[in-house]
């Protein structure tokens, strides 16, 4: 980084830092205050952070993005998960290809072209985990909407990833694309990924009995996390689906993981406060003049699936009644995840990536603006926020 960009971080964070302490003074999520200090200080508003130093600290955003699916992933434990039976996986799965649904009927009735339809719904089945995590955090809530939430968000991000490779590679395959090549980028995204999860998962859990220094045990898991994103990203294939499973793994494994949690967490915040500006900063407000019919299609619609879906199937598989009834609400957020899956269509496809991007990023706005308040109401309703405000 050059000297720009190191003043650029420094000022990110302390703002950050300080803004979320001023909104969190007048009950509003500290996330919400850090993304809306960013949208102040970025291209939209006020310029301090130009779009160029937003791509030129992008590494901030990837280590960031990283150590929450990490400890999103660390939240699922097979124990855990077994104990409350096939209730989180099938509600995941509903909540998931509810959105799909809806918002593939919807982009279809709007557009009449089902490829675009398709991948617009894939990008719709995924959920923030970042929002999700620190509404968690910041309220110290606890009960069976926390559980279920968490584990519900692990699972869709990788359903998410999961499902969006397997319909952008037969999108690809009807565009031209030789078989062969489809398939080779499905064994990296689907498989090479989750072996190089388990592969870095184990090295850490190796490690970890030969030491009795949680100080050295955290930098092992740091540094572990960071080598399995920069093989990824070596690799050609998602650091994102790769961060998650170490953090899965490492935690069904790992004896000793747990203990450097809370240490973990120091390290995390000053990334987790630049994602979190860098995040608002991204966001221009210009883009809503271009929401269009199909944008706000998405907008109503991908909420609803994903409502309907959690609902339908928690009631269902007998979940709590907290559980049924708010669920739903917290899993408006959309962000990284769905920026990733969109601009990698860019990528590939410019004319169709272009109209996706579109809609994401003009609804991300939206999303990100209400999406802590509604996760946070979600948990109250429940009564499971324990912090005293």
């Amino acid at each position: 980084m050059q000297v720009y960009e190191l003043l650029s971080v420094g000022m990110v964070i302390l703002l950050g830092l300080l803004g979320g302490k001023v909104f969190h003074k007048i009950k509003i999520p500290r996330v919400t205050g850090y993304m809306l200090t960013g949208l102040v200080i970025g291209p939209s508003i006020l310029g301090l952070v130009s779009t160029k130093t937003l791509d030129d600290i992008h590494i901030i955003n990837e280590i960031a993005l990283g150590l929450i699916l990490f400890a999103i992933g660390g939240e699922i434990e097979i124990q855990h998960i077994k104990s409350m039976g096939r209730k989180v996986i099938n509600i995941a799965l509903a909540e998931s290809f509810g959105a799909l649904l809806f918002v593939f009927i919807t982009a279809l009735l709007i557009t009449g072209d089902i490829d675009l339809s398709i991948l617009l719904g894939t990008v719709s089945m995924a959920t923030a985990p970042g929002v999700t995590l620190m509404i968690i955090r910041e309220y110290r809530t606890r009960g069976p909407l926390t559980d279920t939430l968490l584990a519900v968000v692990a699972m869709n991000n990788i359903i998410c990833l999961i499902i969006f490779r397997i319909f952008f590679g037969a999108y690809s395959f009807m565009q031209g694309e030789q078989l062969v090549a489809i398939l080779i980028i499905l064994f990296k995204e689907l498989v090479l990924s989750v072996v190089l999860g388990v592969v870095i998962a184990v090295i850490i859990t190796f490690w970890e009995q030969k030491i009795d220094d949680l100080s050295e045990l955290l930098l092992v898991i740091i540094g572990g996390l960071l080598l399995g994103i920069g093989i990824a990203k070596t690799l050609g294939i998602s650091p994102l689906l790769v961060s998650l499973i170490i953090g899965a793994m490492t935690n069904n494994l790992s004896m000793m993981h747990r203990l450097v949690y809370k240490e973990l967490r120091q390290t995390e915040m000053p990334f987790y406060i630049a994602f979190f500006v860098l995040s608002g900063a991204s966001l221009h407000l210009g883009s809503l003049y271009h929401l269009g019919l199909l944008g706000l299609g998405y907008l109503f619609m991908r909420p609803v699936g994903k409502y309907l879906g959690s609902h339908f199937a928690a009631r269902r598989y007998g979940a709590e009644p907290q559980i049924t009834k708010n669920l739903g609400i917290a899993l408006l957020p959309q962000a990284g995840v769905a920026i990733g899956l969109a601009m990698n269509i860019v990528e590939y496809y410019p004319d169709i990536g272009k109209t996706i991007s579109t809609v994401i990023l003009s609804s991300i706005v939206i999303y990100e603006a209400l999406g802590p308040f509604l996760t946070k109401l979600a948990l109250a309703k429940a009564g499971e926020i324990h912090l005293q405000e």
